[in-house]
């Protein structure tokens, strides 16, 4: 009887919620998104009729039967996003080795990771094999034994018999008892049945081979393969004999089908058939394999650019962006974002990134624009993208999704270099008329009414109080025909156009740097942002500076009224600062080569986060671009691309909080009720119908998500029924609610 009046009023609160809840329930949603390309495959598993790829961007698995992917990341709780190993256990549990973050062990059946085993931070863990509750790590510097049921490093060997101390291990075996090692000098190995293998006499060494990349078991077989040889352990005569060799490189020792085989760099496959007799493999040529997968009745074949496979279904191509580098970025009118992949050409290009929530498309030089090395993005005022190029002038992509190009053939943009013809643009901006300027780098600032351009004028470097072929970098534009110009060695340019953009007589710039003013920081400006209020914040190596001052177009002078500098000494995670960006309570966010800190309307910093205290992909926050629709933050590193949700500002026309679960079932202490997508620090009162207060919940600085365990604030249960609550964000709006409670007690 007692279970059926708790149904029955279980069923007339639900009805009740329904009616009177103004938001919906469901799935927990994490305020942390991550995106990362998985594209490189460093090595492949195949345990329990699923592919394992350690990857670039994290782990991918793949599902052959329903031809899908799972991802893991650093949010799902992996040590970090650079997988360069992975191996399983006897008691089915996988175990991650990364570039120095750390080991990671995965529980299938739970479905979840450890926390991660920080023992080997700073260490690249290159290979792992596991036997009698032993995982062996090779890294970087050695051989460590990590015991699986004590969490905790054993040992390490970092002499193995005659070679270098703390030599990189490049793979490993577990072979007739003994523990094998492939080196950039050779193989050596131990019997693992010795009481000390910390004695560099425990091992024995083949040095003829030299630098050995892989090593396979095939049944009783042991091979090695090097750049352009496959050896055979011959234990007659306790050494590697050639078994195999060829003109072009050696890519990778796999297995399949009771076969052994190895991709070379050419695209074949050659299959051992028996001692020294390969024969080529009927499968289609494949380039740039990087490892391949053992024992199964498909090889599957781990690429730089994703999965492939020989003897089964080619597994779908996975959405990706190019590759982790995430630089500037921009948001379409109609939601896309697009991704720049580099600043300049000091970094690998790899293009153009376009996401639309879902998938990600590629734009370089495969599909018709003329470099990858695309580092400035705007938009005009009829939606279309501009793009500019290091090197090829700038690209607009029209209506068609076809790209047009201003270089300096076909418009006022210079060349630099022998030919005058690389045509570098650091940087694009709008200003409210939709006039289009654009960072000239080392000529000067070109300024154009649109596209095809009808007016445009150049001002070269002297005219912006610069030497000439001196690097400009960012352009913020600032009322009145106000423009601030970064630079890389010179400090800040104050450009005023004199409200007649298309006329120079009218034109100023002044050069704000260390001379000007000490308090600078450093001259070499990273950059800059212009928030609501007038004041300008300077990022720079060594810095941030937030200058509030008047400029005077009568007296062509800038008085600064106050400066204020922020370091590392001061709350940033570092002084090195690489972007900056505001969101729409006036906070700023500042991405540092350390981590990512807000800064509050008043000037304080509030929060960090790093990789450390949060799901930040990479503390090397690289780009920073704020969504005020979504109220989202995206956060782009060399490491992979982060979205962090802030939560809905709590108004009285209504939000999308979610609380959950709905009803909230009381079955004792321990269930918990969440509030989630508050704006980041909201704290929270819940009441009772009658209006009296029942619990208080603080906000955390950077956190956007509240529980409540039904306690009120003597700590005792609530009873079953009609609860509102009121969310009042760090500014002071406050917005109310309602949700059930049902108690079994």
């Amino acid at each position: 009887m007692r279970n059926f009046r708790i149904l029955r009023l279980w069923q007339g609160l639900i009805a009740l919620l329904w009616a009177a809840i103004p938001f919906h329930a469901g799935a927990q949603t994490a305020e942390w998104t991550g995106y990362t390309s998985m594209r490189e495959i460093n090595q492949v598993l195949v345990f329990q009729g699923q592919v394992w790829n350690a990857t670039s961007g994290g782990v991918l698995r793949f599902d052959p039967a329903q031809r899908s992917y799972v991802r893991y990341t650093r949010i799902e709780g992996l040590a970090g996003n650079q997988v360069l190993s992975l191996t399983a256990d006897e008691r089915g549990h996988l175990w991650f080795g990364t570039d120095s973050q750390g080991l990671s062990r995965f529980r299938p059946a739970e479905n979840s990771f450890d926390p991660p085993y920080l023992e080997f931070q700073d260490l690249k863990v290159e290979a792992l094999a596991a036997t009698d509750r032993r995982i062996f790590v090779a890294t970087d510097r050695g051989i460590s034994v990590f015991l699986a049921d004590k969490e905790e490093v054993r040992e390490t060997y970092h002499r193995l018999g005659e070679l270098a101390k703390d030599i990189q291990i490049n793979a490993l075996a577990v072979f007739g008892g003994a523990l094998w090692a492939a080196t950039p000098d050779g193989v050596a190995w131990a019997a693992l049945d010795q009481p000390n293998l910390q004695d560099p006499e425990s091992w024995k060494v083949n040095r003829h081979l030299g630098a050995t990349d892989e090593l396979l078991v095939a049944g009783d077989t042991l091979l090695a393969s090097t750049l352009k040889n496959v050896f055979v352990f011959d234990p007659l005569q306790n050494r590697f004999v050639s078994d195999f060799s060829d003109t072009v490189r050696v890519m990778g020792l796999g297995s399949f089908q009771g076969k052994t085989v190895t991709a070379l760099e050419d695209g074949r496959f050659l299959r051992r058939e028996g001692p020294g007799q390969w024969v080529r493999e009927s499968a289609p040529r494949l380039t740039q394999v990087r490892t391949l997968s053992r024992g199964d009745s498909a090889l599957w074949v781990g690429t730089k650019e994703g999965l492939r496979s020989v003897g089964a279904l080619t597994p779908p191509a996975a959405s990706e962006p190019a590759a982790n580098q995430f630089y500037e970025m921009k948001l379409l009118d109609r939601g896309e974002l697009w991704v720049s992949s580099v600043p300049n050409d000091f970094a690998d290009p790899h293009g153009l990134y376009q996401f639309d929530g879902a998938q990600w498309q590629v734009h370089d030089r495969n599909n018709g624009l003329p470099s990858n090395t695309l580092v400035s993005l705007e938009t005009d005022t009829a939606d279309r993208l501009w793009v500019g190029t290091w090197g090829q002038g700038v690209v607009i992509r029209d209506s068609t999704g076809a790209w047009q190009r201003l270089n300096q053939t076909n418009s006022l943009l210079q060349g630099i270099g022998a030919k005058q013809d690389f045509v570098a643009i650091s940087d694009i901006a709008r200003d409210s008329t939709g006039l289009m300027w654009l960072a000239n780098v080392q000529i000067g600032l070109v300024v154009m009414d649109g596209f095809p351009p009808t007016r445009s004028l150049l001002f070269e470097n002297p005219a912006l109080s610069l030497a000439p072929k001196r690097d400009i970098g960012e352009v913020v534009v600032a009322p009145a025909g106000i423009k601030w110009i970064s630079t890389e060695t010179d400090g800040v340019v104050l450009f005023d156009d004199g409200g007649t953009p298309f006329d120079p007589a009218d034109d100023f710039s002044l050069l704000i740097n260390q001379v000007f003013d000490q308090r600078l920081t450093s001259d070499r400006i990273t950059d800059l942002l212009l928030d609501r209020s007038g004041r300008l914040w300077v990022g720079t190596n060594s810095g941030l500076n937030a200058v509030r001052g008047t400029y005077a177009r009568t007296s062509q002078s800038f008085s600064v009224e106050n400066w204020r500098t922020y370091t590392a000494e001061s709350g940033l995670p570092s002084s090195e600062v690489n972007a900056l960006e505001q969101d729409d309570l006036g906070n700023v966010w500042v991405g540092t080569e350390g981590g990512l800190a807000r800064i509050s309307p008043q000037g304080e910093v509030e929060f960090t986060f790093t990789k450390t205290n949060s799901p930040l992909i990479d503390n090397r926050v690289k780009a920073l671009l704020f969504d005020p629709e979504k109220r989202e933050l995206w956060i782009g590193t060399f490491e992979g691309l982060n979205r962090l949700h802030l939560g809905e500002v709590t108004t009285p026309g209504g939000s999308s909080l979610r609380v959950y679960p709905s009803p909230f079932v009381l079955h004792g202490r321990g269930a918990t009720l969440r509030f989630a997508g508050l704006p980041l620090g909201a704290s929270l009162r819940i009441f009772s119908l009658d209006g009296r207060l029942v619990a208080q919940l603080d906000g955390v600085p950077g956190q956007g998500t509240l529980e409540w365990q039904g306690q009120n604030q003597a700590g005792i249960l609530v009873g079953s029924g009609i609860y509102f609550f009121v969310a009042t964000d760090e500014a002071g709006h406050s917005t109310m609610g309602k949700f059930a409670v049902v108690s079994s007690q």
